[in-house]
């Protein structure tokens, strides 16, 4: 059974005020219907029982994949040093587990970016290979553009992976844009030149208790 905790919650329309059960941790194997939630989004959602606006929760989750290796650690608010004892701890513990050796573990600041390295992870990706990979296509689609305005919010549009389809494993990335989502599919070719350039330079992937690996990371890596 999950760990839980009751966190205070309020409505972003009306203002009511509430509380929400959710999990400290979870176990994908051993809780199915949690691993789904995750993956719509749906556990880090509150449905205000005054007004009926959703709105997004989010608080501390260690996710736990064993079947794809993965263990994600959802930390939303900046570092404090209690969570960093935590993190050091919890490190300490899976250094000492020769069973975890092959995991990827990685640390997230929001719902939108664990729901993104799962779905990476069940298509059978690297997360840094598809940071990068995001980033290229930002700037090809920044280049095509000849509105120069919309050319540079196309460059620091924040892309997320959103599925791979078709035979040719196609990669769907959505973004936000003038208010508006939009999609982009990217051919499997430019993951995998990614992926060619990360095996070429191991050293530059980051290592160590949960690390970082997003646009910020690609940014100081690439730039």
């Amino acid at each position: 059974m999950p760990i839980e905790a009751s966190i205070p919650v309020i409505c972003r329309k009306c203002g009511h005020k509430g509380n929400k059960q959710v999990p400290r941790s979870i176990n994908a194997s051993e809780e199915p219907s949690l691993k789904e939630a995750v993956r719509s989004g749906s556990l880090f959602t509150w449905e205000c029982p005054e007004c009926g606006t959703v709105n997004m929760v989010q608080s501390d989750l260690l996710y736990h994949d064993p079947d794809n290796r993965l263990m994600l650690w959802l930390l939303p608010d900046a570092i404090t040093l209690e969570a960093e004892t935590k993190i050091l701890s919890l490190w300490s513990s899976i250094q000492a587990d020769e069973s975890m050796g092959d995991y990827i573990f990685r640390r997230v600041n929001d719902a939108g970016s664990l729901i993104e390295k799962v779905r990476i992870a069940e298509a059978g990706m690297e997360d840094a290979a598809v940071e990068m990979c995001k980033y290229v296509t930002a700037m090809e689609l920044a280049q095509q553009e000849k509105n120069p305005q919309l050319s540079a919010a196309l460059s620091s549009a924040s892309l997320r992976f959103n599925s791979m389809e078709g035979p040719d494993n196609l990669l769907r990335f959505v973004f936000s844009l003038d208010g508006a989502m939009h999609s982009v599919e990217v051919g499997f070719n430019v993951y995998e030149d990614c992926r060619a350039i990360l095996g070429r330079n191991p050293d530059i992937i980051p290592s160590g208790p949960f690390p970082i690996v997003d646009s910020g990371w690609v940014a100081k890596t690439f730039r």
